[in-house]
């Protein structure tokens, strides 16, 4: 399994905070990253690693919970 199978599959679930896979130089796994945001079958944030089209419709736990805190009141 190549690795970028590795990390899609990983993925598929949702989006996750960090990514680990074992057996993997460190170098190249950051590069690998790098080229799938670029082919945009990712997205990367600050908060999570996500398959690109669920970049918007799942929200990590932490993503979340700072939209709900920082969520304006709404007018009655």
């Amino acid at each position: 399994m190549t690795l970028e199978s590795r990390i899609l599959q990983q993925l598929g679930a949702g989006p996750i905070r960090q990514l680990t896979l074992e057996g993997v130089d460190v170098d190249e796994l950051a590069t690998t990253l790098q080229h799938m945001a670029a082919r945009r079958q990712i997205c990367i944030r600050p908060d999570q690693i996500s398959l690109y089209w669920h970049r918007h419709m799942i929200l990590s736990p932490m993503a979340a919970l700072v939209r709900k805190v920082t969520a304006p009141p709404v007018a009655a």
